[in-house]
């Protein structure tokens, strides 16, 4: 199979060709051999340039995605031995975002003006996270920087997927749910008013459910604006408690007391925190700089104040796990494993299984609440437009018992 290939030389010149192999596997293994460092690989028969560049004008926004597909290549680069001015020169010219090679540019020029790396990124927090620059800096510190972005990629790629995989399972129940009220909205605002007519012309009595949905549809054509009024007022309301300190807590403690989606929340919360720490660790950063930067990655403002008592008792000695248990917000599976990790001196592994258990759970979780969710919109779907259906065939029914 004919595949392509960019990739570097010894001396960092770029080097795009393509070449006969069995799988990428072997096409790497061959530019290696020929003594290349492969940038990326891909089948010849890819997507068409037309259609890619209308793809890349739909979206500018430098997206998560690109900043993982960056740290892998930066990571692969610098670990077959290319500098890092010469690495962030390649992967500049091969950028087809024009956004995201602006900042790789900005990168390169900070770092030929002698700047750190970590002092360049954190120059663009839009794009790179305080985990992200942190993680950098501590493995500047430590030498260590080709390791730190093959954590990082793990870290993201873990993280973009699961993103992924509750996006997809989203997008059916969402289809129904768009389908299905798009359908019942014509029915109630265009079909019953020209019924409801030719019954009124008629005479008579209608049934009770014709009666029923006749009221509906009417006040819904007369009073639509009213829902718009209540809709916006919660809106708003929702807005101004999400400003304060006091309402984001309210509102954040009411999700995480849900009944189905609660403890999904908190498991999510739980597992964002415990990878965070668990990479930054990895990475070399102190437990205490660590921990107050995985508090604000939680999404979760109830629980991060929770973990307010664990940062003091870390300060005085006392270590993660016992504050965690006093503290009561952190399942106790979650508890029990850090404290095996304190014992064991092997916290940051810890904390990366434990995220990774807690990712599988959310996942299978999501699935079988999905997996109830779209027969139910499927049966609700059918029992309102069955419901109307019915209505209208009563109506015309019973035509042979109006007068005339």
């Amino acid at each position: 199979m004919l595949y392509t290939y960019q990739a570097t030389d010894t001396s960092g010149r770029l080097i795009k060709g393509s070449m006969e192999a069995r799988d990428e596997k072997t096409l790497v293994e061959k530019l290696q051999e020929m003594g290349y460092y492969p940038i990326s690989v891909g089948s010849a028969a890819g997507e068409k340039p037309a259609l890619r560049r209308f793809s890349l004008t739909l979206s500018r926004r430098v997206s998560g995605r690109d900043v993982l597909r960056l740290t892998n290549e930066l990571s692969s680069l610098l670990e077959a031995g290319l500098p890092l001015d010469r690495t962030l020169s390649v992967l500049a010219e091969l950028e087809t975002k024009e956004e995201f090679k602006r900042v790789l540019l900005d990168l390169l020029k900070g770092i030929q003006g002698g700047a750190s790396l970590a002092d360049c990124l954190d120059k663009h927090r839009s794009v790179f996270s305080d985990v992200y620059v942190s993680t950098v800096r501590a493995g500047e510190a430590g030498g260590s920087l080709e390791a730190v972005f093959e954590r990082l990629g793990r870290f993201m790629d873990q993280t973009e997927r699961l993103k992924d995989d509750i996006t997809s399972a989203l997008l059916y129940p969402l289809l129904l749910t768009v389908v299905g009220g798009s359908a019942v909205l014509v029915m109630i605002f265009f079909v019953i008013p020209k019924f409801s007519v030719i019954f009124e012309d008629m005479g008579g009595v209608m049934p009770l459910p014709t009666r029923m949905l006749l009221f509906v549809s009417e006040g819904l054509l007369s009073y639509w604006w009213a829902g718009l009024i209540f809709f916006a007022g919660v809106y708003l309301e929702l807005r101004r408690r999400t400003r304060t300190e006091e309402g984001k807590l309210s509102i954040d403690r009411a999700k995480l007391k849900a009944p189905v989606m609660g403890p999904v929340l908190r498991k999510a919360a739980v597992s964002r925190f415990a990878r965070t720490l668990g990479t930054l660790m990895q990475g070399g950063l102190p437990i205490l700089d660590a921990l107050n930067i995985a508090v604000n990655t939680m999404g979760s403002p109830f629980m991060a104040r929770s973990i307010a008592p664990v940062i003091e008792g870390v300060r005085r000695g006392r270590g993660m796990a016992l504050p965690l248990k006093e503290a009561g917000s952190f399942p106790p599976l979650a508890v029990q494993m850090l404290t095996v990790g304190e014992e064991t001196g092997r916290l940051e592994d810890m904390l990366i299984k434990l995220a990774e258990n807690y990712d599988r759970e959310i996942a299978t979780a999501i699935k079988r609440g999905l997996a109830l969710l779209e027969p139910a919109i499927i049966l609700l779907m059918a029992v309102v437009v069955g419901f109307i259906v019915i209505s209208l065939l009563l109506a015309i029914f019973s035509i042979n018992d109006m007068p005339m």
